[in-house]
């Protein structure tokens, strides 16, 4: 199965994002995209980016909702 990656920095996460919980913001990405848009992903983060890994075909799912997150 190919897989994809969307990276996001956090200096640019929306304001009801709380950047000093970056675990608790990548709970709540996985679970928006597992339980809204039936996405299976791998989310973790470094200092500056958040990495979301997904299977390929699901990257529209993916994209459409991380978009109604305001994340892209």
């Amino acid at each position: 199965m190919e897989t994809s990656t969307i990276r996001l920095p956090i200096r640019k996460l929306p304001d009801h994002f709380d950047r000093s919980r970056i675990t608790t913001v990548l709970d709540e990405i996985e679970s928006a995209l597992m339980d809204d848009g039936g996405v299976y992903v791998r989310a973790y983060a470094d200092s500056m980016t958040i990495t979301i890994e997904l299977p390929t075909d699901q990257l529209i799912d993916a994209a459409a909702c991380l978009k109604d997150l305001g994340l892209i």
